[in-house]
C-alpha cells in the first residue's frame, strides 16, 4: 500500500499525488466516490457505465413485464400519457 501525503486548503480541496492518479488512470472530468469508514476518508474511482448496445439480449426482455406489451421501449412515453390521462379521468 502507498501512502502519500497532501495538504487540505482553505476551500478544503485537495490534490490526488500524480503517482495515485496514474496508478488509478484518474483523469479531468473522472468521478470519485467520497466516504467516511470508521475514522477514515476513503475514495474511490466511480468507473463509467457502458450502455448497452442494440445487439445486447437484454434488449428483447424489454416489454415483456407485467403489461405484456412487446413495444414499451419504443412507445413508452405514450403509455405514460395513456396511463396519466386515464387516471385524471378518474
Amino acid at each position: 500500500m502507498s501512502c502519500e501525503v497532501m495538504r487540505v486548503t482553505a476551500k478544503g480541496q485537495l490534490t490526488i499525488p500524480v503517482s495515485i492518479r496514474k496508478k488509478l488512470n484518474i483523469r479531468e472530468g473522472d468521478y470519485l466516490q467520497v466516504y467516511l469508514e470508521d475514522n477514515e476518508i476513503r475514495m474511490k474511482k466511480i468507473e463509467p457505465v457502458r450502455p448497452l448496445s442494440a445487439e445486447d439480449p437484454i434488449w428483447r426482455l424489454v416489454g415483456v413485464g407485467e403489461s405484456g406489451e412487446k413495444d414499451i421501449s419504443v412507445n413508452h412515453d405514450s403509455y405514460l400519457a395513456e396511463g396519466e390521462i386515464k387516471r385524471w379521468k378518474e
